[in-house]
């Protein structure tokens, strides 16, 4: 976008006043200043000069805008320079040119970060056991993934977004158990989702019943081998289960608004020899070792990368523990090893386009997984300490190989006072952890379903001609973006206290905000007399503050992508969307648009409405948030 440009003009003309100063190695920063009365960037060169040559950061300021100005005409967005005694250049629009540029950018669909090639990037979210429903702990991990995937693939990268099926664990072990062995019925009651059934039900069971009776262990103990041999009743009736469960579990990824390209199954990943060939590398490496004595005889162990301690990773008994599962995982996403999959399609529903499976008996598809340049996996950070062995295996197997491999960790999501009581539940303090042992925790279906229902009383208020299914489809989508918003604004290291009520609020930094902002936008373009288009002429019209502060605000979300991506934190799309909508809205009531009695100008702004619009949705979708024309 054009303020990208822009900054990119600025840092040309540093550099080159630099050089003709006398300093062609100093370092470029340019930045915004504190308020807009100093210009648009801004930059601290001078005083970086300054502390090498021994002057005074303002002469040195001086010097250096002296130069700068005899370069301003090459540029097509730098309107003028001049020093600060501080030491700082300060830089402004050539605003006719800017203003021009961005809007017609904007309004003829240019957006997508500089068109530059990316790489092959695999983002792996999600990954909720099948044993039961996602929670909205398990949402976090999910609009963050699927944010993620967004902002990259809008910077230009080709991105192939995962989700890990542990199919052959515990949990899904325990469900078994439920069905096979405690006589629990394999259907749902009616009007209740398979998925919620699982966990709230059967998991919940079986779990109580080990309690009275130890020996059913042994049960478990039995499903789990026959889920690793893979063929068998048991494991034939587990894969039917898992699916299942799997199938309504996407059904509420979807309904937030999630997609993938690809599942990736436990059981197939045992069974592909993957882990034996890096076992096998790292004996013949001595980073793995077999202990003869002491508390973790007959079990192979690598060094703690922190403690330099024994971390186990294949039991006495054989079997391996979950980091050895992760390893030969996080092996392939990168290309360490041999792809010994096969990709079939295991959906063609998926709102987000056709969802794939690996298979180890399929053939080859075109598509092709794995063997990315970087590799993302977004895990809560308790996993953190497992996800730093996993990259220190990396890099035995190939120096430098963790560098590809990043754990974007996050914290959890507790629940307001307020909302627990909503719910059923009375706690102490402002707000609770939730726990599935205490049976504190909320189903993302059964939020949704709250926020919708909260939702459709203010739409249904605002739109009393509008028909039943109207309502409740624009009250989904609020209630979408509520949750949404909620799981992104807050720095992805914070825990979350989420609040119903607050996050409903049609002012405020929420998701509903954004939606009602958009509507806004819209509405004035449905209702003009004039025609949104924009020239020379028009653009040297429009010198209102609100309006040169919301065409800046809304040429900036290249900016705040690049930054997103840089950090794996989509909360930089958020606070850039709920900044636009600030600015929109105070353009709103400042500046005549319709009214405008001057033609020319007034199409400028409308111009300008319908690009800021634009922007403001692009942001909305690269935060998974519905738009709406009206709400």
């Amino acid at each position: 976008m054009k303020f990208l440009e822009f900054e990119a003009e600025v840092r040309q003309i540093v550099v080159e006043s630099c050089k003709g100063y006398g300093y062609p190695d100093v370092q470029t920063e340019v930045s915004l200043p504190p308020n807009d009365d100093y210009g648009d960037l801004s930059s601290a060169v001078p005083i970086r000069v300054a502390k090498q040559s021994g002057q005074k950061p303002g002469d040195v300021a001086v010097a250096i805008a002296s130069k700068a100005m005899g370069l301003i005409g090459r540029t097509k967005y730098v309107g003028s320079v001049s020093p600060h005694r501080g030491g700082y250049l300060n830089f402004k629009l050539n605003l006719p040119s800017f203003l021009e540029d961005s809007i017609k950018a904007i309004s003829s669909g240019d957006m997508g970060a500089q068109k530059r090639p990316g790489k092959s990037v695999a983002i792996e979210h999600t990954n909720v056991n099948p044993n039961k429903a996602l929670h909205i702990g398990h949402a976090r991990n999910l609009v963050l993934g699927d944010s993620l995937s967004r902002v990259m693939k809008y910077l230009g990268n080709r991105v192939q977004t995962l989700n890990y099926v542990d199919d052959s664990g515990a949990q899904v072990a325990d469900i078994i158990v439920g069905f096979k062995f405690l006589g629990l019925p394999d259907e749902a009651p009616p009007g209740i989702k398979f998925d919620i059934y699982c966990g709230d039900r059967v998991y919940t069971k079986v779990n109580q019943e080990y309690a009275k009776d130890p020996t059913l262990k042994e049960k478990q103990s039995m499903v789990l081998k026959e889920i690793e041999k893979g063929k068998g009743d048991i494991a034939d009736y587990t894969r039917s289960i898992v699916n299942r469960i799997l199938s309504a579990q996407l059904s509420t990824c979807w309904r937030l608004g999630g997609s993938y390209d690809l599942l990736n199954w436990e059981s197939q990943l045992v069974h592909s020899g993957m882990w034996e060939r890096i076992f096998e590398k790292l004996k013949k490496l001595d980073y793995v070792k077999f202990e003869d004595s002491g508390e973790n005889k007959g079990c192979w162990v690598i060094p703690d990368p922190e403690t330099g301690e024994e971390k186990v990773v294949v039991r006495s008994d054989g079997t391996v523990v979950y980091v050895a599962k992760d390893i030969p995982y996080a092996a392939w996403k990168i290309g360490l090893i041999e792809d010994p999959f096969g990709y079939e399609v295991y959906s063609e529903n998926q709102p987000g386009g056709v969802l794939y499976s690996t298979v180890l008996d399929g053939k080859k598809l075109d598509r092709h997984f794995g063997g990315a340049e970087l590799a993302v996996s977004v895990i809560d950070s308790r996993q953190t300490y497992l996800q730093r062995i996993v990259a220190k295996v990396l890099d035995k197997l190939q120096e430098g190989a963790s560098k590809k491999y990043l754990h974007r960790a996050y914290e959890v999501v507790s629940l307001s006072k307020k909302s627990a009581s909503q719910i059923g539940f009375q706690i102490e303090g402002d707000f609770a952890h939730m726990s599935g042992r205490k049976g504190l925790y909320v189903n993302v279906d059964g939020m949704l379903d709250r926020l919708t229902d909260k939702a459709k009383s203010e739409t249904r208020r605002r739109n009393l001609s509008e028909s039943d299914d109207w309502v409740e489809e624009v009250a989904e989508a609020i209630a979408v973006a509520a949750l949404r918003y909620e799981l992104l604004k807050q720095d992805p290291d914070k825990m979350i206290v989420f609040d119903m009520e607050n996050a409903l609020q049609f002012q405020g930094d929420t998701g509903p905000y954004l939606l009602y902002t958009y509507a806004r936008a819209r509405r004035i373009l449905d209702k003009t007399q004039g025609s949104p288009k924009i020239d020379s002429k028009g653009a040297a019209k429009m010198n209102k503050h609100q309006e040169v502060k919301l065409a800046k605000k809304m040429s900036s979300l290249d900016i705040a992508a690049v930054t997103a991506g840089e950090y794996l934190s989509p909360k930089e799309i958020a606070r850039f969307a709920h900044d636009l909508a600030l600015a929109f809205n105070d353009f709103y009531e400042s500046v005549p648009v319709n009214q405008e009695s001057d033609t020319e100008l007034r199409d400028a702004r409308l111009a300008l409405v319908d690009a800021a619009s634009k922007v403001l949705a692009e942001s909305m979708r690269l935060m998974g948030i519905p738009v709406r024309d009206r709400i």
